[in-house]
């Protein structure tokens, strides 16, 4: 309890938080990505599939950056975008990452597999629900 009493341990203790803080901020966006996806993932993708896949999250990619610029326009949209944004900004980069290396150790060229361009159309159509049935009396 000695220690508690002391203004010295106080001081210290949020010298060593405040470097924490400081030193997560550090972090780079492309090492904060990679701690995101585990190595491997799409080591048993077909060169198709890693195609596919990267086309997908490349729509994502700048569905997201456009999401954080509109939201970055004031100071509380910066705070909202860190937050709602961000996490989900980096693991697709990281995603995208590691499926990259991947189609490079496979010798793929995600360029050269056809990809069926993602539609804007919206969701496919519901199916037509069924009508509805009315209890019967007894």
């Amino acid at each position: 309890m000695r220690w508690m009493k002391s203004g010295r341990s106080l001081h210290l203790v949020a010298a060593m938080a405040a470097a924490l803080l400081v030193g997560g901020c550090a972090l780079s966006d492309d090492k904060a990505a990679s701690l995101l996806v585990a190595p491997g993932d799409y080591d048993l993708y077909s060169c198709a599939a890693l195609a596919r896949t990267a086309a997908s999250l490349k729509a994502r990619r700048v569905e997201l950056e456009g999401l954080m610029a509109r939201a970055e326009r004031d100071s509380g949209g910066r705070m909202m975008s860190a937050i709602g944004y961000r996490p989900d900004y980096l693991k697709v980069r990281g995603e995208l990452h590691e499926i990259e290396a991947t189609a490079r150790e496979k010798k793929c060229d995600l360029s050269a597999v056809p990809v069926e361009a993602p539609s804007n159309a919206g969701p496919p159509p519901l199916p037509k629900a069924p009508a509805l049935v009315q209890p019967q009396p007894h």
